[in-house]
């Protein structure tokens, strides 16, 4: 764990603690919460607590996992960037010109060449703002669970965000984990 994070500090990638020869797979969330910030960790909150119940319950390692996050910064007040209902509000903290352009800097920087690294044998997009920034799809009810091929050949699939479940549909939890566990082949419920 890493002391004294400031509020909005970088986040870099979580390498696999125990990483199996048979499975490289690279979870892309959305962006780091307060608690990330702290520790230095993606999925690390109450988000991250309730992937890792998921992530057990699949019976999946998550020390085996590389975890990143499309926006590598916390954004203030949780706010993606590029969330059109920012915009609308007076939360709002950004442009939607500079918002797109940071988004789109922390993926050619940050995203992009983590993708280019290693021949992923799986790419699970957690959350909207994963699927459209790296899979540049909308509608993550109805791409959930769906095999993507990523512009970068990868194969993916798209994952509702833990927050999402916890908040509004606890009713999907068991789509979540058919999800995490299916093959990349298998089609959408």
């Amino acid at each position: 764990m890493r002391e004294n994070f400031p509020d909005n500090h970088f986040v870099p990638q979580q390498e696999p603690k125990n990483p199996a020869r048979d499975l490289v797979r690279l979870v892309i969330a959305e962006a780091p919460g307060k608690r990330e910030s702290e520790v230095g960790e993606p999925l690390r909150g109450k988000a991250g607590q309730f992937f890792d119940k998921l992530l057990e319950d699949a019976g999946i390692q998550r020390d085996g996992l590389t975890i990143t996050n499309c926006l590598s910064c916390r954004p203030p007040h949780n706010i993606f960037p590029t969330d059109s209902r920012a915009w609308s509000s007076k939360r709002c903290y950004i442009s939607k010109e500079h918002g797109v352009k940071a988004v789109h800097h922390c993926k050619e920087k940050h995203v992009d060449p983590l993708l280019r690294s290693r021949k992923w044998n799986r790419v699970d997009l957690i959350g909207s703002h994963a699927l459209r920034i790296v899979a540049q799809k909308e509608g993550i009810i109805e791409w959930r669970g769906r095999p993507l091929e990523l512009p970068s050949g990868h194969k993916a699939i798209a994952i509702l965000h833990p927050s999402y479940l916890m908040t509004y549909k606890k009713s999907m939890r068991e789509n979540t984990l058919n999800d995490l566990t299916k093959s990349l082949e298998e089609s959408a419920d």
